[in-house]
């Protein structure tokens, strides 16, 4: 029997060809075990082992910082390519780094210690690696970042510095390797007043001040000295470092102070750095006589003639008060910067220098208004704050109408306005800012009216909404309505707030007439109806008497062949029977 070779092995070739996806499927997964299960082995020699070991390069030249990492057991490799590490963790791949260090690459195989730093470079790695992708897809024209390490931002060393505190870390800074402790507090350093031979003084600091860098955070400022790494406080820059700035720009070591300007150093530059200076040099109770005591501050509030806030500023050390305006001297040690900060706070209100008076004045409406309504808070809490009669009866306050009457006059409704609290005569004004949504009205004795959420502006403004109000009238006191607006008046009156509304008999019973509540039993049906009404087509007849009584309009909207033809005919006829009774 012989084979036919040949058709074997194009049948072979052709189940091979029908079924090969299938033998790919099977390939995958088995493969996949199979590396899942040597990763497995792995994991276990490798779980919590893997340290991270951060080094960071400084620039003093263009201070300009970035961070390099190795990681390791009992020997350590440097990461060239951070975004393959991110791509290794995300796919939780093993991978050999050398004859000593292997392992799958997942959070469980780095010790806890190691693990805020394994984040830090995770984050920024993902950022390189997206950002050099998107910059390969421009060609030649993108410009990639480096894959060896972490360019560390501003923001960038705020969170490495939370990371590290307490640890001493690799730095290299213009090429010298060191140890550098990260410690999260600021440096020791003071100034020391040291008076001379020739009876004036010097000023010394205890650091040699051209050895210190300075790295800038988006929240904090580090002072790097001596090994250390201190986090400082962003107001160090105006202080401290502020001072160690004249030394190093002026080349010097010292500051020479003559005798009779010792007073304003204490004044001026002792209250920002009082922390920083070190007084052992000076004589017993030599100190005492240049240190401001605590600085008060009262200041008495008054509107002028022309109805802008006046205030006299005092300043207070002790038993001593002066007018800081008045170019004066006067015989004290004063806290000079923390009185021009005061200045400053009425400066950033709007307040204006009144130099003849020797005051502060605040001309502005609109900041006048502002400093009502909530910067006097501040200022109370602040300094002492006196405020004469005439000031307290202008501050801000909601319009209200004390008693409201209402009642039928001549066939139209009549509301009394005139116990409102401010003059009738300024109504259209305020009515105008308050539809503009103006926050307030100042009225022309100087007062202020507050237009936000107030009660009575609601009410005064629905009655007159949609009707062409002459405001000559209600400055009169009095403001007429047609009668159709009855009941919506009624509803907006039983919304009013803090206001005693006097109803007149003839308001109230045309109220209780057309609103439904009582149907007037007197009134009957004609006597020439030739119809019998049903229950509620006798109550539609007589409430559109009612409203035909008081010459009001009304529609009857039942549905069709509900009789409102038979009830309209009802009130036509008793309307003819009433004008024929002699």
């Amino acid at each position: 029997m012989s084979i036919d070779s040949g058709s074997t092995k194009k049948k072979y070739d052709k189940d091979s060809e029908n079924y090969r996806e299938f033998k790919q499927l099977l390939n995958a997964f088995y493969y996949q075990s199979v590396e899942k299960e040597n990763s497995k082995k792995t994991e276990i020699i490798a779980s919590h082992s893997i340290k991270i070991e951060p080094k960071l390069i400084y620039n003093s030249f263009n201070r300009s910082l970035k961070a390099e990492f190795k990681i390791g057991n009992t020997q350590y490799y440097k990461l060239k390519n951070l975004s393959e590490f991110y791509e290794r963790m995300l796919k939780n791949e093993n991978y050999k780094y050398g004859a000593k260090l292997e392992f799958t690459h997942n959070e469980d195989a780095f010790e806890e210690e190691s693990k805020p730093i394994l984040d830090y470079i995770l984050k920024y790695a993902e950022i390189i690696k997206f950002a050099n992708e998107e910059a390969s897809s421009y060609g030649h024209y993108g410009k990639t970042m480096g894959n060896e390490f972490i360019t560390v931002s501003n923001s960038g060393i705020d969170e490495l510095f939370s990371i590290l505190k307490g640890k001493r870390v690799d730095w290299e800074n213009d090429y010298t390797e060191q140890k550098v402790y990260f410690k999260d507090e600021e440096p020791e350093i003071k100034f020391a007043v040291e008076p001379t031979d020739n009876g004036d003084y010097n000023l010394n600091a205890n650091i040699d001040l051209y050895s210190f860098d300075i790295i800038e955070g988006k929240s904090y400022m580090y002072f790097l000295y001596n090994s250390i790494l201190y986090k400082c406080d962003k107001k160090f820059g105006n202080t401290t470092l502020k001072l160690i700035d004249i030394f190093k720009s002026n080349y010097t070591n010292k500051i020479k102070i003559k005798k009779e300007d010792l007073p304003k150093l204490f004044s001026i530059v002792f209250p920002k750095v009082k922390n920083n200076f070190n007084l052992d040099k000076l004589e017993d109770g030599e100190a005492e006589r240049y240190i401001p005591k605590k600085l008060f501050v009262k200041i008495y509030l008054d509107f002028n003639e022309s109805n802008y806030i006046v205030a006299d500023v005092k300043f207070v050390y002790g038993d001593k008060e002066f007018n800081p305006l008045l170019q004066e001297k006067v015989d004290i040690a004063r806290n000079i910067a923390e009185e021009n900060e005061v200045l400053d706070i009425f400066i950033k209100t709007g307040f204006m220098l009144d130099r003849a008076n020797a005051k502060l004045i605040l001309p502005d409406d609109e900041k006048i208004y502002q400093f009502l309504s909530s910067e006097i808070e501040y200022y109370m809490q602040k300094f002492e704050v006196l405020a004469t009669d005439n000031f307290k009866k202008k501050e801000i306050r909601g319009p209200k109408i004390g008693n409201l009457g209402v009642k039928i006059e001549n066939n139209l409704l009549s509301i009394d306005f005139s116990n409102i609290d401010f003059d009738l005569e300024e109504l259209k004004e305020v009515m105008k800012k308050y539809r503009l949504k103006k926050k307030y009205h100042r009225l022309k004795d100087g007062s202020f009216l507050g237009l936000e959420d107030n009660d009575t502006m609601k009410f005064i403004s629905s009655i007159t909404d949609g009707i062409d109000i002459d405001y000559r009238q209600i400055e009169k006191g009095q403001l007429k309505l047609p009668l159709y607006r009855s009941l919506y008046l009624e509803r907006l009156l039983q919304n009013i707030k803090n206001t005693s509304v006097i109803k007149s008999s003839e308001y109230k019973e045309l109220i209780n007439n057309i609103d439904n509540k009582e149907i007037d039993e007197n009134i009957t049906i004609p006597n020439g109806l030739c119809a019998d009404l049903r229950n509620y087509q006798i109550i539609g007849f007589k409430w559109l008497s009612i409203l035909d009584k008081y010459q009001l309009g009304g529609i009857l909207a039942d549905d069709m062949g509900l009789g409102k033809t038979i009830q309209m005919l009802a009130v036509i006829l008793s309307y003819l029977e009433n004008i024929s009774e002699p």
